[in-house]
């Protein structure tokens, strides 16, 4: 259901939520940039832009948020001691395009990955800023998805305020720094489209076991499709 924008951006300030956030790989960064904002998975397959797959892909398609955007009331990152699972670049926004912006703002009780066809409305999502109120604590930070419906067009960017990427700490075939190469992507992207480069930040993590995971839990595949363009020359779909 719909939430009240203006409602909901005094009831974020109160719990002390100022911004939202988005996590992606490389790649998919890049179709942001290259497009001017953040796009639905949906927005840019009819662009003809590129992606990488992600699991939840065939939920998406089957409950009808393939053309959704989705954000994170906390940088999950930092929540939790561990890399943000859809990807290392996080794009950072202030929340202020709740009072300015007319998108249409629903917000998930869970994670639409984990849906079955049975759950109804209300299991699925917040029902208006009376349930917000009565319920938001219930449920984990996590499960709380910012949802904007259906927007048809990149959104958002004229609220964005850091883009932040992972170090993971791993060079693959001898010479392929990750982060190096990621950096310098994201760098010619942004000059391309006239950003500032000072938006990309370098994540700094203490006590956190992203770098041990990227090196001993993933497979040089994987690194790939998180940290590489598709036109690098190990780039692997």
């Amino acid at each position: 259901m719909k939430i009240d924008n203006i409602q909901l951006h005094s009831f974020l300030r109160s719990q002390d939520i100022t911004y939202f956030h988005h996590a992606n790989t490389v790649a998919t960064a890049i179709s942001f940039i290259r497009n001017g904002g953040l796009v639905s998975r949906s927005d840019i397959e009819r662009l003809g832009a590129f992606q990488t797959k992600q699991e939840s892909d065939p939920e998406d398609k089957q409950y009808d948020v393939w053309g959704d955007v989705f954000l994170d009331t906390v940088d999950l990152h930092g929540f939790f001691p561990r890399q943000n699972l859809y990807g290392p670049v996080l794009f950072k926004f202030n929340i202020d395009f709740l009072l300015h912006e007319n998108l249409d703002i629903w917000i998930t009780k869970t994670n639409p990955m984990f849906w079955i066809p049975n759950m109804s409305s209300n299991e699925r999502y917040f029902q208006g800023m009376s349930d917000i109120l009565l319920n938001w604590n219930n449920f984990d930070r996590q499960r709380k998805m910012i949802t904007i419906r259906k927007p048809y067009h990149p959104v958002l960017f004229k609220y964005l305020e850091e883009i932040v990427l992972d170090d993971p700490g791993v060079q693959i075939y001898d010479e392929t720094i990750l982060y190096d190469v990621a950096h310098a992507s994201l760098s010619i992207e942004l000059n391309n489209v006239q950003l500032p480069l000072t938006l990309l930040t370098k994540r700094h993590c203490s006590g956190c076991f992203c770098q041990d995971n990227y090196l001993r839990q993933l497979t040089i595949e994987k690194l790939i499709s998180l940290f590489l363009a598709p036109q690098h020359k190990h780039w692997r779909n």
